[in-house]
C-alpha cells in the first residue's frame, strides 16, 4: 500500500514534516482523509492561539511529490469559494479561488474531492460554486447553500 506524508506548511515558509507517514490505498483516499481531518486541525490551531488561515496541509507521496494541498484559509473563507476543475486527457487540476490545490489523472477523482470540500463548507453554511472546464466548454454547479438561500441573502 502506498505511503503518504501529511506535512503542515506555514504562511511564513516554515514547515512541520510528517516523518512517519500513513498508508492509504491511493491518493484520492489520502486526500479524502485530509479533508475530513481539516476541521479537527483547525480547532487545534485555534486552541493553541494560532490563526488556522496561516497554515496548509500538503500531502506528499512516497517519491517526494506533493500531490495535494489544502489551505485552511479555503475552509475558512467567509464569502463564497469558487472551485475550478480544469482538465484534458493529460489530467485534471483543482483550484480554489485561483490557488492550486492538486491534480488527478481522472476527472471523477477530482470531482469527488472537490464535492467533499464543498460539503464541508455547506455544513458551515458557506457557499461554493464549482466550475468544470475542459476543451469543450465549462459547466457551472452551485452548492445547496446557493440554491437554498433567499435572493439577496449574504452567505458568510
Amino acid at each position: 500500500m502506498p505511503r503518504f506524508y501529511l506535512h503542515i506548511r506555514c504562511k511564513d515558509g516554515g514547515m512541520s514534516y510528517d516523518q512517519s507517514g500513513l498508508d492509504y490505498p491511493d491518493v484520492e483516499t489520502a486526500c479524502h482523509a485530509v479533508v475530513l481531518g481539516a476541521r479537527d486541525l483547525k480547532q487545534v490551531f485555534t486552541a493553541r492561539g494560532h490563526d488556522p488561515q496561516d497554515y496548509a496541509v500538503e500531502v506528499e507521496n512516497d517519491t517526494g511529490k506533493v500531490v495535494f494541498r489544502l489551505p485552511f484559509s479555503q475552509d475558512l473563507t467567509p464569502s463564497h469559494a469558487t472551485y475550478r476543475i480544469v482538465g484534458s486527457n493529460l489530467g485534471w487540476l483543482i483550484y480554489c479561488n485561483d490557488e492550486f490545490v492538486g491534480g488527478f489523472a481522472q476527472q471523477s477523482s477530482a470531482e469527488f474531492l472537490v464535492w467533499e470540500m464543498v460539503e464541508t463548507r455547506c455544513a458551515e453554511q458557506k457557499a461554493s460554486e464549482v466550475l468544470i472546464e475542459d476543451e469543450f466548454g465549462c459547466e457551472k454547479h452551485l452548492c445547496p447553500c446557493f440554491k437554498e438561500a433567499p435572493p439577496g441573502t449574504l452567505l458568510s
